[in-house]
């Protein structure tokens, strides 16, 4: 039954993890029923996971490296230097929007972070890529509160979309709020330095 290689394991119950989750969500997935998805004994996830706290925190993990690469990308894209901080919360927001049960995932699942130290990692990746894209690129703001404040904006933005509870969920006109409230801030922070 178990055709993977121990190499492959991993990846293909991270896979079905991801799959059974969109079908279930996090709170009623099971590690037996993830091996089960992956064709394997329900013994196989223990392998690599010594619990189901375990496989949701490697499941966060990669969701949010994910969600981080792709920002960077439309960071990298973007040509115009004053534009880049708008086109991250573009990303930020179309990732949410295109995966919303890892962006759930990515941030509500039940785990203790810092048992999980490549999740704290991934995290900290994510917030020092935007607190640099401030610092370079927006100076005069305090990079740490900039980039905290953005997040937390853009995220909730995010959260409030999928829910259809802010503009019935509309990309267009959540993109707007996001590029509004990034310019927001950032107007706001730099008043106060002077």
């Amino acid at each position: 039954m178990d055709q993977y290689h121990h190499g492959n394991l991993r990846a293909a119950l991270l896979k079905a993890a991801f799959h059974v989750i969109g079908k279930m969500g996090v709170e009623g997935f099971t590690l037996r029923e993830v091996a089960r998805r992956a064709g394997v004994s329900h013994n196989a996830p223990y392998r690599h996971f010594q619990s189901r706290e375990d496989l949701v925190a490697a499941l966060a993990t990669e969701s949010l490296r994910q969600l981080t690469d792709a920002v960077r990308l439309a960071v990298e894209q973007e040509p115009k230097a004053a534009e880049r901080l708008r086109a991250s919360a573009r990303a930020y927001l179309h990732w949410a929007l295109k995966n919303p049960s890892r962006f759930q995932l990515t941030f509500h699942a039940a785990f203790d972070r810092q048992a999980h130290p490549e999740y704290v990692e991934a995290y900290m990746e994510s917030l020092t890529l935007l607190s640099n894209l401030i610092a370079i690129h927006h100076p005069a703001a305090d990079s740490e509160l900039a980039s905290e404040l953005i997040w937390s904006s853009v995220h909730g933005i995010a959260e409030l979309g999928l829910a259809r509870r802010l503009r019935d969920g509309a990309k267009d006109e959540l993109e707007q709020l996001a590029e509004a409230a990034v310019d927001t801030l950032l107007a706001g922070l730099r008043s106060r330095r002077r």
